[in-house]
């Protein structure tokens, strides 16, 4: 059986691990925190060294936390 590679959707936007944490004013500490705890969207590891984010899961989870505001967790 020969398998298809899958690729990205034309919509679908990957972001470095630098840009992530530009985004959301983190250090590389906070974010692997994050991702260990299920906190944040696991990464895309494309190899042991080339990890990508998915921009809108990373969006969306911005989205959450804003949606909950003034809750304590």
């Amino acid at each position: 059986m020969k398998v298809q590679p899958q690729f990205p959707q034309k919509n679908q936007v990957w972001i470095s691990t630098a840009e992530v944490m530009a985004m959301l004013s983190f250090g590389r500490t906070k974010l692997n925190e994050l991702v260990k705890t299920n906190q944040f969207p696991q990464p895309i590891r494309l190899t042991s060294n080339f990890i990508r984010w998915d921009l809108a899961e990373v969006n969306e989870w911005i989205e959450q936390q804003k949606a909950n505001r003034g809750t304590i967790q």
